[in-house]
């Protein structure tokens, strides 16, 4: 492949694409030095290659950090961030704030993207020159504000930030919070929120998950999911500010979570001395669940998402 900042070129007789929009590609990591390597290799070989690698090392104490260093020794496309311990929230911002693209896609440092993710977005954004995001999910289409909101809450697009391509102006002035579980979704209903036009694609394999719940993005803990309530709280309250007659729909998206985490909770093995925070956790999360009910948005609503409440309702009665 022949790759020129300004100007197209051809391989074999296909156009290849002018690769002029620079894409920034934020991995946050704490402690993944065992998956860092795959994870940086992925990226680094995209097909598309005008692209930034913004490695934000949240104080590890492993051998991450000099990884991520040897990786920017190495590849001038590589930047890296070091700080203290602070949080997924933290790291993220971090990695907005030393991002220097056009666009910012994020990938985490124990997981690994095929040899096309990029382009493959990029490639959508040459087909939406107006869209301000492209996001994977099942409502494919191109959605005017405040619709992709809508479209959000009613869990019609991935509530993940790995399989989005964000123009960075869109992140200007939003920050991450500090919740310790759920705030890539509070950024993404913000994204969602700001945007005038968002992309809606069919939902993609290229992207890997590695289950390492040491991660920096990753969350296992009783203590950590006793935070949920506060983003679900977090996020009723914005919808109701910017948007209240949507309000139902982001009571159906607290609902639908509920019912997960009700699932992950009751797996967990909490000692004795917590037995007491994980019911109270367990009664707060049922009253999402009943209060979903109670509200939801039917005329937006199609006969899956019926479904769904009555999936979390079942949970929740279990």
């Amino acid at each position: 492949m022949v790759y020129r900042e300004m100007g197209c070129e051809e391989d074999g007789g296909m156009d290849i694409g002018c690769h002029t929009r620079k894409i920034s590609v934020i991995i946050p990591v704490y402690n993944v030095e065992q998956y860092l390597s795959r994870c940086c290799d992925s990226v680094l070989g995209q097909t598309y290659r005008n692209i930034e690698v913004v490695l934000v090392d949240d104080g590890s104490t492993d051998g991450t950090s000099a990884l991520c260093d040897r990786y920017a020794h190495a590849d001038d496309r590589v930047r890296v961030v070091h700080q203290a311990n602070a949080g997924a929230g933290a790291a993220r911002n971090a990695g907005l704030a030393a991002a220097r693209g056009d666009w910012v896609m994020w990938v985490d440092g124990d997981d690994w993207i095929e040899d096309d993710w990029v382009d493959g977005f990029v490639r959508q954004l040459e087909a939406h020159p107006d869209a301000d995001a492209v996001i994977t999910g099942t409502a494919v289409g191109v959605y005017a504000h405040p619709e992709p909101l809508r479209q959000f809450l009613l869990d019609r697009m991935v509530h993940t930030l790995w399989t989005s391509c964000v123009r960075r102006s869109v992140y200007e002035g939003l920050t991450f919070t500090d919740q310790k579980i759920g705030e890539d979704v509070l950024m993404l209903i913000r994204v969602m929120w700001k945007a005038q036009r968002v992309a809606v694609i069919p939902r993609s394999q290229g992207y890997h998950y590695e289950d390492n719940a040491a991660s920096v993005t990753r969350t296992g803990s009783l203590h950590t999911r006793l935070g949920w309530p506060t983003r679900a709280d977090l996020e009723l309250a914005f919808v109701r500010d910017v948007a209240p007659t949507m309000l139902d729909c982001a009571r159906f998206d607290v609902m639908r979570g509920a019912g997960v985490i009700i699932e992950s909770v009751r797996r967990l093995e909490a000692p004795p001395e917590e037995q007491a925070k994980k019911r109270a956790l367990l009664k707060r999360l049922r009253g999402y669940v009943w209060d979903g009910l109670f509200h939801l948005p039917l005329r937006s609503m199609h006969r899956k998402e019926y479904a769904t409440a009555l999936g979390s309702l079942k949970k929740a009665l279990r």
